[in-house]
């Protein structure tokens, strides 16, 4: 990575954590991002997803989470080792322990076969489908070798004109914020 798109990443990202932060309408937001992903096609036809376990001020995950159980899909949580991140199953009022980076996650073994969506976190994504991850590269590698949808979940003030990329950035099928949905085509 060149040192100039190295500090466009970094700024990029504190810019957003600061917004992110300043959000005070985040539940109502929430309830929005719900909506629009149940109303996308490809999230509702899917048996399989893994989804990121939210923390801080992203997105909220949780009752969609809840929302795929109830409708009898399988739902796995990442969990991170090192520098690798594995599919966990997830199941209601099951207990999760804090990883590496204080997030929740699943415990048992982890899952190697074929998950039908990813729903990532961001903080930020722009129209052509980049985001902008927290910097460890864990999605882009967990997503090297998968054939799977990929959705972005964000509030609509996390999206930019362009996000500073590179060869190795996923790029995303969908993205779903509280104002919009973009699938590309």
């Amino acid at each position: 990575m060149s040192d100039d798109v190295a500090r466009q990443k970094s700024a990029l990202r504190e810019l957003m954590k600061a917004r992110r932060r300043a959000c005070t309408d985040r539940p109502a937001r929430d309830g929005e991002i719900f909506a629009r992903f149940f109303a996308l096609p490809q999230a509702r036809s899917a048996a399989s997803y893994f989804l990121y376990n939210a923390f801080s001020h992203e997105a909220a995950t949780r009752a969609i989470a809840l929302r795929l159980l109830h409708e009898g899909k399988e739902v796995y949580f990442p969990r991170t080792r090192g520098k690798e991140m594995h599919a966990v199953r997830f199941y209601e009022g099951q207990a999760l322990q804090k990883g590496a980076f204080g997030i929740e996650e699943p415990q048992g073994e982890p899952y190697f076969g074929k998950i039908e969506v990813c729903v990532l976190p961001l903080l930020a994504a722009d129209t052509d489908f980049f985001r902008l991850g927290y910097g460890g590269g864990y999605y882009d590698r967990f997503l090297s070798d998968r054939n799977i949808y990929k959705i972005g979940l964000c509030y609509d003030f996390q999206l930019v004109d362009k996000v500073p990329r590179e060869p190795h950035d996923a790029v995303l099928d969908a993205l779903v914020t509280d104002k919009r949905t973009l699938v590309r085509r």
